[in-house]
């Protein structure tokens, strides 16, 4: 239980920062760009982390 609180520590402490560079970069530039830049730096990693742990849960089932 202990990793869980570790785990959400950890990413609120990445998407913070992150959102507010977005909202930046949204505001500077576009926000089609600002809402690509979300999607590079929260989505993808949570896209990754999502498949690398069905990768990992088939291969502990098996």
């Amino acid at each position: 239980m202990g990793f869980l609180y570790l785990a959400f520590f950890a990413a609120f402490l990445y998407l913070v920062p992150v959102t507010l560079l977005c909202r930046k970069i949204a505001t500077r530039t576009t926000a089609k760009m600002g809402w690509t830049m979300a999607f590079l730096l929260i989505g993808f990693p949570a896209i990754l982390l999502v498949i690398g742990g069905v990768v990992d849960a088939k291969g502990a089932a098996s």
